[in-house]
């Protein structure tokens, strides 16, 4: 299954993990296998056995490893290895402990303890095994329906800026709404609404990739009978680009907001219809940015499930061991 979610250009730094694993396996299945079959002993064997023990120290130590790349990722000072040589190992010995610590149990979940260990040791490795399959698919999902991509913690801020800009559009096109005036003369007036040209992000695509350049008009004077451009802004396009409440519901969608946008041009003179168009690029890109959040959620919050069992399972296993070396 895990080799399966590789593509051709990844897939050849993972082939000798693959190998040794498989290798690891096949050798941890004679093992056992021979031993159950000599040994006489009915059932399987279990954690006291030579085997159950040596692969219960092997899983043991296996995860103590997996537990190291958290270190490796947040102490700076570590350098030893290369992050990517730490995470194949992270996934494929991750792997590799799960039929070594169900030898070690002999096929039996045991006491409370033991159950509660092999229950954690199972949804860790679901969750691993969840947080690698996204890692594998959201990025290229993302770059290729979020061309616009940007910062992820700047999402807020640089939709605030859409909004501004937007609102600069809308004036420059309508003219100053009422009360304007007074704002810019008690100083509450933003000061780039009254510069001498305007400066808008805009939209541009090369190939597969798209990104935002700014784009300096010159004034021109605003057009008669655009009121409704005003309107349709304050009322929807303004709280969708600040992201209030998820904003306008018909501006949520490429489909239909490009209705909305083609309705509201209709009952625009042409000489509004690129600022239309703008206020349609700008919405286009909060969009991308929204599906760029809810990917990020997915891409990265597995972690708060993965990390809290991983350290569960670790204080778990020690105390497995205080008991099984007490009572032994």
């Amino acid at each position: 299954f895990m080799v399966l979610l590789f593509d051709r250009d990844n897939w050849p730094p993972h082939r000798p993990w693959v190998i040794f694993v498989t290798t690891a396996v096949i050798a941890a299945n004679g093992t056992y296998l021979g031993f159950a079959y000599t040994d006489g002993r009915p059932g399987w064997p279990g954690g006291g056995s030579l085997p159950g023990f040596t692969f219960g120290v092997l899983g043991g130590l296996i995860i103590l490893f997996e537990f190291l790349l958290w270190f490796r990722k947040k102490v700076r000072v570590w350098r030893i290895g290369r992050a990517q040589t730490w995470m194949r190992a992270h996934i494929w010995l991750g792997l590799l402990c799960v039929p070594l610590l169900v030898y070690h149990s002999g096929f039996r979940l045991g006491g409370v303890l033991s159950t509660a260990l092999m229950v954690l040791l199972f949804l860790a490795i679901a969750s691993g095994v969840w947080g690698f399959v996204v890692q594998q698919f959201l990025p290229k999902r993302m770059l290729e329906n979020v061309p616009a991509e940007t910062i992820y913690s700047q999402i807020d801020r640089l939709a605030g800026q859409l909004a501004a800009e937007g609102r600069q559009l809308v004036r420059a096109t309508c003219g100053p709404a009422p009360g304007d005036e007074e704002r810019a003369a008690d100083g509450t007036g933003a000061e780039h609404e009254h510069a001498p040209f305007l400066v808008i992000g805009a939209v541009r695509t090369v190939g597969k990739v798209q990104g935002k350049t700014l784009e300096t008009r010159a004034p021109a004077p605003p057009v008669a009978g655009a009121e409704l451009l005003r309107t349709f802004f304050v009322d929807a396009v303004a709280p969708f680009l600040r992201g209030a409440a998820r904003g306008e519901a018909s501006l949520r969608q490429r489909e239909r907001a490009a209705h909305t946008f083609a309705e509201l041009k209709t009952r625009l003179p042409p000489a509004a219809h690129p600022a239309v168009d703008t206020l349609e690029s700008l919405c286009d890109q909060r969009r991308q940015w929204d599906s760029q959040a809810r990917l990020h959620f997915w891409l990265h919050n597995w972690l708060w499930v993965h990390f809290p069992l991983s350290v569960a399972l670790v204080v778990l296993m020690f105390v497995h061991v205080w008991v099984a070396l007490k009572y032994w």
